[in-house]
């Protein structure tokens, strides 16, 4: 047991001698230390961090997009035309600040031209002053109060004669609604009328009853045709004499009027 105990414990120590070995080899250069003043230079490793980067970015944006994202400038360097533009660096300056612009801020300020070009568009666009565009915004402001209260007062003085209207109109639905009742009940008393006729004729069957009622609805519909063509006959009977008598009147106003002319002379 103890021959296996140090075989053991030796065969630990030599497995940590090497491992020590092996780290002093890659961690330090082969440069011999002189003296224990001095200081072991250290192998930098040198390290390629983009891939590393790649695997952090896991939405998988582009440069320019990710930078957006964050509220940063999209490109560090000009990749497109209008990229040296004046009006892509007001953009970028309005946006992301005048770090991220990169030069002195005063090409934002328009130039004399602009500003004289500004001036005379404003004078067409605009020809009114601050005040007399005030002024005309209170006028046209009042006007449609005014319109408004009008239109208010009619909605009032209408709603005075609701009451009454909703009484003609609820009058009107059941003078209806009778005229409606009326006439249902006058069709059943033909009906009726029709098949005791047909009884005491002793021809009663349902094709003659049918018959008997579409006949005397064809007799209804003819009388209601003639009363109304009646009707209208004495409407235009009518007219025709108000037309006659205006002429007459007109005829009687002119021949009157011809006399006094012909009497001032």
């Amino acid at each position: 047991m103890q021959k296996m105990f140090l075989k053991k414990i030796i065969f630990n120590i030599s497995l940590s001698l090497k491992l020590q070995n092996i780290n002093i080899r890659y961690y330090c250069s082969n440069k011999i230390l002189e003296s224990a003043e001095e200081k072991p230079i250290y192998l930098e490793e040198i390290k390629d961090n983009s891939k590393l980067e790649e695997k952090r970015n896991k939405s998988r944006l582009s440069f320019a997009d990710r930078n957006r994202l964050f509220e940063q400038k999209p490109y560090n360097e000009p990749i497109e035309w209008y990229h040296n533009t004046i009006k892509y660096k007001k953009r970028i300056l309005g946006r992301y600040g005048m770090a991220a612009l990169g030069i002195p801020a005063g090409l934002a300020w328009p130039t004399p031209e602009e500003v004289e070009e500004q001036k005379e568009y404003e004078k067409i666009a605009f020809p009114l002053s601050i005040q007399e565009r005030l002024k005309k915004i209170k006028e046209e402001k009042k006007k449609k109060e005014d319109i408004l209260k009008a239109r208010q007062a009619q909605i009032a003085n209408k709603m005075l004669g609701m009451e009454k209207l909703i009484a003609q109109i609820k009058t009107k639905i059941a003078e209806k609604k009778a005229a409606e009742l009326e006439a249902k009940e006058r069709k059943e008393r033909k009906i009726e009328e029709i098949r005791r006729q047909l009884i005491a004729e002793g021809t009663i069957s349902k094709h003659s009853l049918t018959e008997a009622i579409t006949l005397a609805e064809k007799d209804e519909k003819k009388k209601k045709k003639e009363l109304k063509k009646t009707k209208m006959l004495e409407r235009q009977k009518r007219l025709a004499e108000r037309l006659i008598q205006a002429q007459q009147q007109n005829e009687n106003l002119e021949a009157e009027n011809k006399n006094e002319t012909d009497s001032k002379k």
